[in-house]
C-alpha cells in the first residue's frame, strides 16, 4: 500500500462542493454528507496499487497527472511520487476541456 496525500486545493474544492450541494442545490445535509463521504472513500482507495492512465486533458497531462472518474461526473487528477500518491485537483467533467 502507498500513502495518499490530498492537496489543500482538493480539500477546499470538496468543502465548497458540500456547501453548494446543501445551499444552492438544496440537497439535504444528510444526502450531501453521504455524497462527500463517498468521495473521500474513493480518494482513500488510491492507496491501492492501481494506476490509471495519464489524463486526456492537456493541462493535467502536461503536468504528468493521472486521472480517474468518480460517479461519472467528477475527475480526480493525481500524481505518483516515491512517497505514494498526491491528489492534486478535482473538477466536474462539464468544466474540463481537452
Amino acid at each position: 500500500m502507498r500513502d495518499v496525500i490530498v492537496s489543500n486545493l482538493v480539500r477546499t474544492k470538496i468543502a465548497e462542493l458540500n456547501l453548494y450541494l446543501t445551499q444552492d442545490y438544496q440537497l439535504s445535509w444528510v444526502a450531501a454528507e453521504a455524497r462527500i463521504q463517498r468521495m473521500k472513500t474513493f480518494v482513500e482507495s488510491f492507496h491501492n496499487e492501481v494506476d490509471y492512465p495519464l489524463c486526456r486533458f492537456k493541462k493535467w497531462r502536461e503536468l504528468g497527472y493521472r486521472c480517474t472518474v468518480f460517479e461519472k461526473s467528477w475527475i480526480f487528477a493525481y500524481e505518483l511520487v516515491p512517497e505514494g500518491v498526491i491528489v492534486r485537483d478535482i473538477s466536474h467533467t462539464a468544466i474540463l476541456v481537452e
